[in-house]
C-alpha cells in the first residue's frame, strides 16, 4: 500500500514524511523551508531521480550558519531520515540539505539506493564518498523514533535489501559498481553460505575468462534448482522471493 499523499507548505509530500519533518523541526527548534518535495518526476535534473517518488525533501540551507546546518541534519537523522548537507562544491546546486525518509513505501529507485548508501556510511553521491554527517543514526527509522528506541551509535545496518533492477542488469551486463554491484555480490554470498549451499564459495566470482553476466545466469540457475524453481537463469520476483524468509527485502 502506498503512502498517503498531501500538499504541505506548497510542496507535494506524503503524510509520513510531513510528520517526520515536523518532528525534526521540534528537535532543531527551527521551521524548515522545503525547496523541493516528493513525487516530482523529472523536476530537477541534478536530483538524479531521487525525488521521483515519495519520502524525499530538499531543505533550504542558504542563510543558515554552519552550526544551524549541522543541527538540522542531526535532527533529520534522529527522526529517521538519511540526510546530508549538500554544498556548491559537490554539484551544480546551492547549499541545501537533502533528506530521504528511511522506510518510505513510495521511494524511487534512486532514493532507495541513497538510503542503502547511508546505511553503508556513504554520502549518497555518485562518488560514493564517506558519510560526512553526524554518526550514530544509521539504523534509525521514524517508527523507532516514535517508540523512543535509540539507534546503535556508529554501526550501520547490514545490507538486507536486494534490487530486482540490479538482478536484471546483472543478467546482461558485466561491469557493476555502487549499490547494484553490492546487491549482486550480496546474492552470491548468500547463495554460497553453508546454510544455503546453492553454490560453492569459489563460485561467488566467475572463473578467469568467463563474462560476469554469463556467470550470474549460471549461478541463478543453481539457486533456482536448489529451491526447486524453474531453472531459466532469470533472477526475477519468484527467485528473489526465496531470500525473504532469510530477512531480505526485495525492491524494484
Amino acid at each position: 500500500m502506498s503512502e498517503t499523499r498531501m500538499s504541505w507548505r506548497g510542496c507535494h509530500l506524503n503524510k509520513r514524511t510531513v510528520s517526520m519533518l515536523q518532528a525534526a523541526e521540534k528537535l532543531a527548534k527551527r521551521q524548515l523551508v522545503i525547496t523541493q518535495g516528493s513525487y516530482n518526476k523529472g523536476g530537477v535534473a541534478a536530483s538524479a531521480g531521487t525525488h521521483d517518488g515519495g519520502g524525499a525533501a530538499d531543505i533550504r540551507a542558504v542563510g543558515l550558519t554552519t552550526a544551524q546546518r549541522k543541527a538540522v541534519v542531526l535532527a533529520l537523522r534522529q527522526v529517521g531520515f538519511a540526510a546530508w548537507l549538500r554544498t556548491p562544491s559537490q554539484g551544480d546546486w546551492p547549499y541545501h540539505i537533502h533528506a530521504i525518509a528511511i522506510g518510505d513505501k513510495d521511494l524511487s529507485r534512486g532514493a532507495a539506493n541513497q538510503a542503502l548508501e547511508y546505511r553503508r556510511l556513504r554520502n549518497g553521491l555518485a562518488n560514493r564518498g564517506k558519510d560526512d554527517g553526524p554518526a550514530g543514526y544509521y539504523g534509525m527509522t521514524y517508527e523507532l523514533y516514535l517508540k523512543n528506541i535509540p539507534a546503535k551509535p556508529g554501526k550501520p545496518s547490514p545490507n538486507t535489501t536486494i534490487s530486482l533492477g540490479a538482478m536484471a542488469y546483472a543478467r546482461v551486463h558485466d561491469g557493476m559498481s555502487g549499490v547494484w554491484g553490492a546487491d549482486r555480490a550480496q546474492v552470491l554470498a548468500w547463495a554460497a553460505h553453508p546454510k544455503i549451499a546453492a553454490i560453492g564459495k569459489a563460485e561467488t566470482r566467475p572463473a578467469p575468462g568467463t563474462p560476469w553476466h554469463l556467470h550470474f545466469q549460471a549461478m541463478t540457475k543453481k539457486i533456482q534448482r536448489r529451491f526447486k524453481l524453474k531453472a531459466d537463469g532469470v533472477f526475477g520476483p519468484v527467485t528473489a522471493a526465496v531470500l525473504k524468509p532469510y530477512g531480505y527485502t526485495i525492491i524494484a
